[in-house]
């Protein structure tokens, strides 16, 4: 036992969402017992307060049925008891059987009764379900009205007998009256079954909840594997761009002391295979960069602590920066900041890495023409804009839809040789989520290009 306690214990520990379930297990049964007990419990108080209501109304109409025209026990006025007893009748339809009873002998007979072919025929005070037995009973027994159930063809009735006696104790008159409770007893059991209907309500939601829970556990599972896997490939990514590293630096040198100690000396396509390799591990050591700043950001080890720059300064060193290599393809490069005055909070870092992966993109993929870089403030709306538009290859309307993709690149016959990962845009993006910015894009094929980089406004 004691191993079995221990057991539940490092289970639920391993499996804190368990105590969920337990918690339904437990809660579930006693709100629905609370809920069934109270509505039960409702509805009784209601109907016996319904109830008594009826028997002091029906007690109060034969008093006063009687004490109005029995006014002389030994000569009543028969005419009037009969019409009153009509009118009774008449505006109370709840009200059954109504009679004045007296004794003849031995013999108990109606000499008013709402049924008319009642008057004056024995009354069978035999024991029965029809409580006509109450009749004698009441006749002996004078300390108190009698009330109870009876059951008439099969409705269910309460009866109420007054008894009425002179100053000696006699009796000399009965007055009797029937009333259904089939609606309040119609009322308990609509009432129990809205009970036990919400009841199975609660308990098929609750069966729900529990099953969808305990799939859950399923889902820590695979989450827990996930887990591991991502971390496992992070990892290898880690391990296998840091292996990577040496030998591509070691190449990188290689072919720069090839491409210096064999100037002149190559002919055309031996320059061109120089070229080529040169190429080939710059773009190995971009690819390697780029994937280990993906797995970065999704782990979350990025740095993007803010801090107050002034995007304008950043923006032309950039420009300034990236000129020359605007130069070599004969584009001209331009910057405008124009009465641009304001700051943003931002990693300076990060910002940097979207803005020259931006405009070297719009360099690379403008074949002739102008790259225009534009900062400006939009107070309205309390934001930043920094506009990249080119004259170059454009983007088509399908390409613009997965442009910001992983490893997506539009790939037409123009582009084609030109090299790239298909992570630098996604990255961009998503560090300038990161600090609460965003990169939006307008294209024309063949007219070219336009990008904008939002960032806040820093508050002055």
């Amino acid at each position: 036992m004691k191993q079995f306690f221990k057991n539940a214990f490092v289970f639920i520990r391993d499996n804190p969402a368990i105590l969920f379930s337990l918690a339904l297990i437990i809660f579930i049964p006693l709100a629905l017992y609370a809920y069934v007990f109270s509505t039960v419990k409702s509805f009784e108080g209601a109907a016996a307060n319904e109830i008594a209501n009826h028997d002091h109304t029906v007690s109060d109409v034969l008093l006063a049925l009687v004490s109005r025209d029995f006014s002389a026990k030994d000569a009543p006025d028969i005419a009037a008891l009969q019409t009153s007893i009509d009118k009774i009748a008449a505006n109370d339809t709840k009200l059954k059987n109504i009679r004045v009873i007296v004794r003849d002998g031995r013999e108990y007979k109606s000499i008013a009764a709402q049924n008319h072919d009642a008057v004056g025929v024995p009354i069978d005070v035999t024991p029965s379900l029809n409580g006509e037995s109450l009749i004698a009973y009441s006749w002996v027994n004078t300390n108190e009205d009698v009330v109870s159930e009876i059951e008439v063809a099969g409705e269910k009735l309460r009866r109420i007998i007054k008894v009425f006696a002179d100053e000696n104790g006699e009796v000399y008159a009965l007055a009797a009256a029937d009333i259904s409770v089939n609606h309040t007893l119609d009322m308990i059991t609509a009432g129990i079954y809205q009970g036990y209907f919400f009841m199975a309500i609660i308990v098929l939601l609750s069966l729900f909840l529990i099953f969808q829970h305990t799939r859950l556990f399923s889902y820590v599972g695979l989450s827990k594997e996930l887990e591991r896997k991502n971390t496992a490939k992070d990892n290898f990514i880690r391990m296998a761009t840091h292996e990577l590293r040496a030998p591509v630096t070691v190449l990188t040198g290689y072919t720069d002391l090839l491409k210096e100690d064999l100037a002149g000396a190559l002919n055309q396509d031996q320059q061109k295979y120089v070229d080529r390799l040169g190429l080939s591990v710059k773009n190995l050591s971009d690819l390697m960069a780029d994937i280990l700043e993906v797995s970065h950001l999704e782990q979350g080890r990025t740095d993007f602590k803010p801090e107050v720059i002034a995007p304008d300064m950043v923006i032309k060193e950039i420009v300034d920066g990236l000129s020359a290599k605007a130069e070599e393809k004969g584009l001209k490069l331009v910057f405008d900041a124009a009465n641009f005055s304001h700051k943003i909070s931002v990693n300076a870092v990060c910002f940097k890495r979207i803005i020259t992966n931006l405009v070297e993109n719009s360099i690379k993929y403008t074949p002739a023409g102008k790259v225009t870089v534009s900062v400006a403030a939009q107070t309205a709306k309390k934001r930043c804009a920094i506009t990249i538009q080119d004259t170059g290859y454009g983007i088509s309307a399908e390409g613009q839809a997965h442009l910001f993709e992983q490893f997506y690149r539009v790939k037409t016959q123009e582009n084609s040789g030109i090299p790239g990962t298909g992570l630098g845009l996604w990255m961009s993006r998503e560090m300038a989520r990161k600090m609460g910015g965003d990169i939006m894009l307008e294209s024309i094929e063949r007219m070219g290009s336009r990008f904008f980089v939002f960032f806040p406004l820093a508050n002055k």
